[in-house]
């Protein structure tokens, strides 16, 4: 349920229009026009509001600059192929589902899918006029240069093996051929080609899909796999203009790697050699998960945007001693302890190992993998939403709480200067919903703390707007006006609330803070768009009046935006992370 406060926070109330649906539009309508539309309900003359901003006022409290972080998690195209610039999904061509019949993502057409590729287990047997194929798109707006990497062998006796390399059109123009390049496969044994294809210019245009397409033509049969194409202007194999838009964001820290996600995420799946990481289904969100985007491309990330890295371990259906190593791994030096010299994917990780010695071997297997130095991660978020029934491993308060103190211990075993995240509750905003808030974290908060032992550093909050939820039969202005007064609710009622909590608990009092690290508005159903949502005005003003909430008071010491970081750079009403917010009750501005 949700609050409905009309005009709570602003000085007179309008009169909101929705977006025209797209199904209502005629000719004439394709005109510019504004979004929306808003008209003073108050008699005022001319309709006008005017807006006063006193620039010598400023909050009482410093602002954490870390309420401006962002979050990326694997859902949808934010990694693949959003950040992560590799055009291809499941590059690997594996299978996610037992009842598979071709890899997913890809679709053959008289190609046979086997046992037997290079460094995974799939691959697909190319012969006669054989093909294999996927829809992708290129972002020809930037460069025509691509870099195509593929590995093949000739399994054949009747000699060497002919394919051709194809980026057409498809539907309407499935025809038009913009480039084709043969390539000969003469060896036996499994070899790695590499080629760069360049695309005519002018033909097409921003935003098209293309058809990527491998065929035989010719000669012995071959087996190919382990495809994959990136622009050739990629950034580490990242999409520059995803790092350029983030880039001017100024974010301060990022999370990573959720989310739902981070409940279902195995760390090692994402380390190592890329072609022997291994493909999952998505648990959280379903789709390919090649687990090429991990730990060392992630800090990769962090370090081209100069942000702080804060991680989410997998308190769901993961281990302590798991998140421990991921610990391990990013902070332990390399230089004591036995090494670990070969690639885990091949000898799994050491069983036997724990504590300093552990620790030693994980730092080592880092510097194996790229990076010598310790990441030394000190922001580590335990567990995701644990109270939600669609969590991956959710559960109730008394287990939540001995969870985390599971976690904690063994996270901190492995690093003690690490700061903790602990996964509280504050997504309820009725009555009974705030009390099994405060049940949560009150029962959390006394777990850690008993026997004098260190409390959390942050409590984590995810206090999400669902639109429109049951708020569908309503307005668009009656759902606008619930929508933005619910920062009000934040600032009046829950973070007060949770601060007098954490005072309340002997040893939390001063020390635990609140991390408010998933936020916004969320939108669900088929015709979420005619409704207040994140994409449009509504959620730029809904962002700012969150951003208020967070001024100080309560010391919301991290937080990150609920967004989907790459597809949509959304709104985020942020002009720099190191300005104090001017504070009135009339009207809050950045």
């Amino acid at each position: 349920m949700l609050l409905r406060m009309p005009g709570l926070w602003i000085a007179a109330a309008a009169v909101l229009q929705p977006p025209v649906s797209a199904a209502a539009k005629t000719a004439a309508d394709q005109a510019e026009r504004p979004l929306f539309a808003s008209t003073r309900a108050d008699g005022t003359p001319q309709h006008t509001t005017t807006v006063h901003i006193d620039v010598l006022r400023r909050a009482a409290a410093p602002i954490d600059r870390d309420i401006f972080g962002n979050f990326i998690e694997h859902l949808g195209d934010v990694v693949y192929p959003g950040l992560w610039a590799q055009a291809l999904l499941n590059p690997n061509l594996e299978r996610i589902e037992p009842g598979d019949t071709e890899p997913p993502e890809w679709n053959l057409e008289g190609a046979t899918w086997q046992e037997g590729g290079w460094k995974s287990p799939l691959c697909v047997r190319l012969e006669g006029t054989s093909l294999l194929r996927q829809d992708v798109s290129l972002p020809v707006h930037r460069t025509r240069s691509y870099v195509l990497t593929f590995a093949a062998r000739r399994v054949s006796a009747s000699g060497d093996g002919m394919i051709v390399l194809r980026i057409q059109g498809i539907d309407a123009k499935q025809t038009e051929i913009y480039l084709q390049q043969a390539e000969k496969i003469a060896d036996t044994a499994w070899r790695t080609h590499r080629l760069t294809l360049t695309l005519p210019a002018g033909r097409i245009a921003k935003g098209e899909r293309t058809r990527f397409v491998m065929q035989h033509r010719g000669g012995g049969a071959v087996e190919v796999d382990q495809i994959e194409l990136f622009p050739a202007d990629s950034v580490q194999g990242m999409d520059p203009d995803v790092l350029r838009k983030a880039r001017a964001w100024h974010m301060p820290l990022v999370r990573w790697p959720g989310g739902n996600f981070a409940s279902g995420y195995r760390w090692q799946d994402g380390i190592g050699q890329p072609e022997l990481r291994p493909t999952r289904r998505n648990a959280a969100w379903g789709g390919i998960e090649p687990n090429h985007f991990g730990t060392d491309e992630f800090m990769k990330f962090c370090e081209l945007l100069k942000v702080e890295p804060q991680f989410t371990v997998n308190a769901g259906d993961g281990a302590p001693e798991e998140a421990a190593n991921w610990v391990r791994y990013c902070n332990a030096p390399a230089a004591v302890g036995s090494v670990w010299g070969r690639q885990r994917q091949r000898l799994g990780p050491p069983a036997a190992a724990s504590g300093a010695a552990s620790g030693s071997v994980w730092g080592r297997q880092c510097a194996a993998n790229g990076h010598p130095a310790p990441y030394n991660i000190r922001l580590w978020e335990v567990g995701n939403e644990l109270y939600g029934p669609w969590q991956i491993g959710h559960t109730d308060a008394a287990d939540n709480a001995s969870r985390y103190v599971r976690f904690r211990d063994a996270l901190l075993h492995a690093d003690p200067h690490l700061r903790l995240i602990a996964a509280g509750k504050g997504d309820e905003f009725t009555s009974d919903g705030l009390q099994r808030n405060a049940d949560w974290n009150r029962r959390l908060l006394e777990a850690a703390v008993a026997g004098q032992r260190p409390a959390p550093s942050c409590l984590s909050l995810h206090p999400l707007v669902p639109l429109p939820a049951d708020l569908s039969g309503l307005s668009y202005a009656d759902q606008h006006a619930s929508a933005m007064a619910h920062p009000a609710f934040l600032d009046r009622e829950l973070f007060p609330s949770l601060a007098r909590l954490i005072a309340s608990v002997p040893g939390a009092k001063g020390r635990t803070h609140l991390a408010i690290t998933e936020w916004g508005l969320i939108v669900g159903g088929p015709a979420w768009q005619e409704g207040p949502n994140h994409d449009a005005q509504a959620g730029a003003v809904y962002n700012a009046l969150a951003l208020n909430a967070r001024r100080g008071e309560y010391r919301c010491f991290r937080s990150t935006r609920s967004s989907r970081f790459c597809r949509r750079f959304r709104s985020r009403c942020v002009s720099h992370p190191e300005k104090t917010l001017l504070r009135s009750r009339r009207c809050y501005a950045p």
